[in-house]
């Protein structure tokens, strides 16, 4: 079982004779749920025969369902090197989300005529314990349940005959009824708080939100005040459009949403760009801080791994050539803060003086000789380049790094 605020429940379907073919799949969807920051969607991938990912794409991110069934599409062609079409449902944060009716079309390119590649109870009429043409998860060779949701079928309204399918999340951090917004700096931002005792204040990193420390929250709420925010721009924060988005404003937000908290001094746990704000906060707010464990973080693009940085640029160009209607400006903005800043030396960490913790996996994003300098240049500076680990390290290995970092923390 793994922890996350989102699952699949996907068909795998083989295509090895239909390369070069246009494809087209389609669902009815609809969701249950008066929470906006909660959604689910179609999503689509190719698996190719060395492995590789082909042609993807996740509807999550580009559409809104309501509480109302619409038929929802992904067009595109099957890839060369193609060997497995998976098609499925996508469901994040807490809400009911329902799916029926999936259907998938081939066409060779020189006829208008669809052909439908049958999919296995397609309308979720039948018991899906009969069944393992339907997993959950995102690849076929690795099923695993994910905690806080449900997958079952329900006779709740569906669309057609009898049953639909139902995902349901639950409990998931980011978006609980006790959460509230602190307007700072021009903006709301969107918090959590779990636990008593000393603060702690958690800061994600840079296409994430609240959620991201999932693994984290129980373990550390046991001992502290645990503080989780959205930061601008993301979950349920808002931002100003007119304003860039940098680690400077944000960290002016983070400044002034503390001292209305009217806290003298917190400890951060900061993941990614979360961990580049700790050390900026660190460094330009030493009165607030007591210690810092910094995840994933550099102080320049270049700290970045060369082919990772690529990724960025291309991403971004792609983003930005595919903007209509300005719907992908939130990602740009988030491309651009990581590709642009920070713009920091290894000397200005000098001026850090709380006891730090620099982490990173030995096979982060980030270049592990960036993440050892880092450490070094802080004068009370700690290093722990975890194994066998990427970026995710607080997903993938939780409970090492939950006790690395609070037995940081506790040691006097």
């Amino acid at each position: 079982m793994i922890v996350s605020n989102w699952t699949a429940f996907t068909q795998a379907i083989n295509i090895e004779n239909k390369q070069g073919w246009n494809f087209r799949v389609t669902a009815k969807i609809r969701k249950e749920n008066q929470d906006t920051s909660s959604n689910c969607g179609l999503w689509c991938r190719i698996d190719n025969k060395d492995q590789s990912v082909g042609f993807f794409e996740n509807q999550y991110y580009g559409i809104k369902v309501t509480n109302e069934w619409k038929t929802y599409e992904i067009k595109g062609t099957v890839d060369a090197a193609a060997r497995i079409i998976n098609v499925g449902a996508f469901a994040q944060d807490n809400g009911d989300f329902y799916f029926d009716d999936f259907k998938l079309e081939i066409n060779n390119g020189k006829s208008k005529k669809w052909i439908e590649i049958p999919l296995e109870n397609s309308g979720f009429e039948k018991d899906m314990t009969t069944s393992n043409a339907w997993f959950e998860g995102i690849r076929s060779q690795k099923v695993t349940h994910v905690k806080h949701f449900t997958i079952g079928t329900s006779d709740y309204k569906p669309f057609s005959g009898n049953k639909s399918l139902v995902i349901k999340g639950h409990d998931i951090i980011g978006s609980m009824p006790h959460g509230k917004f602190m307007d700072v700096n021009g903006v709301k931002l969107y918090y959590e708080i779990y636990g008593e005792g000393e603060p702690l204040l958690m800061l994600h990193g840079n296409g994430q939100s609240i959620s991201a420390f999932m693994n984290q929250k129980d373990a550390f709420a046991k001992k502290y005040k645990v503080i989780i925010v959205d930061c601008r721009e993301r979950g349920k924060s808002t931002y100003d459009k007119t304003k860039e988005l940098t680690f400077d404003i944000q960290t002016e937000d983070l400044k002034q949403f503390l001292e209305k908290f009217n806290l003298k001094k917190v400890k951060i746990l900061g993941w990614s760009d979360g961990g580049i704000l700790a050390l900026s906060i660190a460094m330009k707010h030493p009165q607030l801080v007591d210690k810092i464990a910094c995840s994933g973080a550099n102080i320049f693009p270049e700290g970045t791994k060369d082919d990772e940085l690529k990724s960025m640029k291309e991403m971004l160009v792609s983003l930005t050539k595919e903007n209509k209607d300005h719907k992908n400006d939130i990602f740009i903005d988030l491309l651009n803060l990581d590709l642009k800043y920070p713009q920091w030396k290894y000397e200005d960490l000098n001026k850090i003086q709380c006891p730090s913790l620099i982490i990173a996996g030995d096979k982060d994003l980030i270049k592990t000789e960036h993440t050892v300098k880092i450490a070094e240049s802080i004068p009370k500076g700690q290093l722990a380049i975890i194994p066998n680990a990427s970026h995710f390290v607080p997903e993938e290995k939780p409970e090492l790094f939950n006790e690395l970092v609070i037995d940081f923390f506790e040691n006097k």
